[in-house]
């Protein structure tokens, strides 16, 4: 394994947001006499600067924000455009096919790692400016550094390559999240938060440790070398073929991943901790936190168990992982649902509404293998990546609203939100925005997500699943509303003005903007997520930078042996 000076430009974000902590907890120690309040903004003023400049780095990295200006044949001048040019381009290098694999398969820095650093860096920018005028806590410094080495074990969470790479860094990202959750040690449902954050997510790394070391011995046995990298995995799979050992480390799996991403029946911890949480780390944590264990899911099961993936259609060709994801996004999204009609605190439920929202995440994944042919979707993979992109977008902008109205009247039940729209109307406003994009209400994002999502299932042949979802909807519909007659028809039992300070207010409104030009040119951002269908060196039509179309045909294979990366 080695490791080139080239490849520091691999993993320049990473590195980048590892300084970005270091400075925030080494800053915090210069202080001086600063009054905690001053000491918690501060640290979270600088956190939100350092992110914003990492993602800006990783959007020229990922040709984003300026694509490639000039062909690498072409010479370049000597003066200050050409080494601007220069810059650029040996910064988007490591973007290229071929020029992807680092550490001999461990990260995979390609356009689904680039996405997702995009979605964790602005999901920890946008914690950072709810968290700045929500509440101020101990050694806030800490706070804050923990919430960047989050963000790190994300990324390498989507661009793992690998098993070891794949395990530690969920647990670099779950570890600081049972802390964050936790972090406000003076309330009560904070510390019952993390601590049962902390059980919850120590039973699903057992139980995901041991469906991995199961992949391990079945692959290690047949003499393979590497045996813990993806491309290894399956190709040792397709000559040795299936075995109990196999089929048994595949429940360990999904169910360890269950856990993370509170699915049915692995769901249970989801709602107390959501509420117990400081809003703004229940932002993060539904948001985030669910598309880095999404990404994980994805990149294990495309690349390692491809000869298992089956699929969701009833006629004839039922089976494999595809219908066992398929039958827990069912019971996810009916569960989560009627769970959410019930509920009379707000971050509740949004917890069931994300309990519900995954379920119809599952449903992009097990479409990513086309009906009859077993060839890998490109739309299937693209609705996916869109759902999580407009997902997370939409629900960092709910709890952000709801962080708004619960530290001024200092709670999050349903009453606490009666006439809002008298106490500040624009917060009121763009609060009904959020909660019409979740319900899918045409034109915003989260209407495009589910019909994205709703077609690829559909031209997979999981047609029974689709027709379930719609019904789901429907269903959502209800409690939804019932959050909107609080907001608007209801006579407010306080009539205390709620302001909302710069922080929060900014962030609200980029989120929604984010939220309405999602919905309203959806084909501006297919390109961009078109390309995450070239998983691992695969040659699909996302390689080339074209957008993956809505309803276009399956096209490669990736999991054929001669489309993998050497091991």
């Amino acid at each position: 394994m080695q490791f080139a000076f080239p490849d520091v430009l691999k993993l320049l974000p990473e590195l980048m947001l590892a300084l970005l902590a270091v400075l925030v907890v080494v800053g915090d120690l210069f202080a001086g006499n600063a009054s905690e309040e001053q000491r918690f903004r501060d640290a979270a003023s600088t956190t939100a600067l350092g992110l914003a400049l990492v993602f800006i780095v990783v959007m020229l990295q990922g040709g984003f924000l300026i694509n490639r200006l000039v062909d690498p044949a072409d010479a370049v001048g000597s003066g200050i455009g050409g080494t601007a040019i220069r810059l650029l381009r040996n910064l988007q290098s490591v973007n290229q096919p071929g020029n992807n694999i680092l550490l001999n398969g461990a990260l995979l820095v390609d356009p689904l790692l680039m996405i997702g650093r995009l979605i964790f860096i602005g999901s920890a920018f946008i914690t950072a400016l709810l968290a700045q005028d929500y509440a101020h806590a101990d050694n806030p410094a800490e706070f804050f550094g923990l919430l960047v080495f989050a963000t790190i074990g994300m990324d390498f969470m989507a661009g793992a390559g690998e098993l070891i790479t794949l395990y530690l860094s969920l647990e670099l990202a779950s570890v600081s999240l049972y802390i964050m959750a936790g972090y406000f040690k003076r309330e009560a449902k904070s510390s019952e938060a993390g601590i049962k954050y902390y059980i919850f997510g120590a039973l699903s790394s057992g139980i995901l440790l041991y469906g991995l070391s199961l992949l391990y011995g079945y692959t290690a046995s047949s003499g393979a070398a590497n045996p813990t990298s993806f491309s290894t995995i399956v190709l040792v799979m397709t000559r040795n073929g299936l075995s109990p050992i196999l089929l048994l480390s595949l429940i360990f799996i999904i169910a360890g991943m269950g856990y993370k991403l509170a699915v049915v029946p692995f769901h249970s911890w989801s709602p107390d901790v959501y509420q117990g949480a400081p809003t703004p780390v229940t932002a993060f944590l539904s948001t985030a936190s669910k598309t880095a264990g999404f990404l994980m899911l994805a990149r294990i099961m495309i690349m390692a168990f491809k000869p298992l993936a089956g699929s969701a259609a009833v006629e004839g060709s039922f089976g494999g992982w595809a219908s066992i994801l398929a039958i827990i996004a069912a019971l996810t999204m009916t569960l989560g649902n009627l769970a959410a009609i019930t509920q009379s605190n707000v971050k509740r439920m949004l917890a069931y509404s994300s309990i519900a929202h995954a379920g119809f995440l599952l449903i992009g994944l097990t479409a990513v293998y086309s009906k009859g042919t077993g060839n890998f979707s490109d739309f299937g993979m693209t609705s996916l990546i869109y759902y999580l992109i407009a997902y997370t977008v939409t629900n960092l902008g709910a709890f952000g609203a709801l962080a708004a109205v619960s530290r001024v009247v200092g709670g999050d039940d349903l009453s606490d939100m009666y006439g809002l729209h008298r106490r500040n109307q624009p917060l009121a406003a763009v609060f009904v925005f959020f909660i019409l994009s979740l319900a899918g209400i045409p034109p915003l994002s989260g209407f495009w997500a589910k019909f994205f999502v709703f077609q690829a299932g559909w031209e997979s042949g999981a047609t029974w699943l689709v027709i379930l979802a719609l019904f789901n909807t429907i269903i959502s519909l209800y409690y939804y509303l019932r959050l909107l007659k609080a907001m608007f028809f209801t006579e407010p039992l306080d009539d205390r003005k709620i302001s909302v300070p710069g922080g929060m207010n900014f962030s609200l409104i980029v989120t929604a903007l984010l939220v309405l030009a999602l919905g309203l040119a959806p084909q501006v951002f297919l390109p961009a997520i078109g390309t995450t269908t070239h998983l691992a060196g695969t040659t699909t039509a996302g390689t080339s930078g074209g957008a993956a179309q809505p309803g276009a045909p399956a096209s490669v294979d990736p999991g054929d042996p001669n489309d993998q990366p050497a091991p």
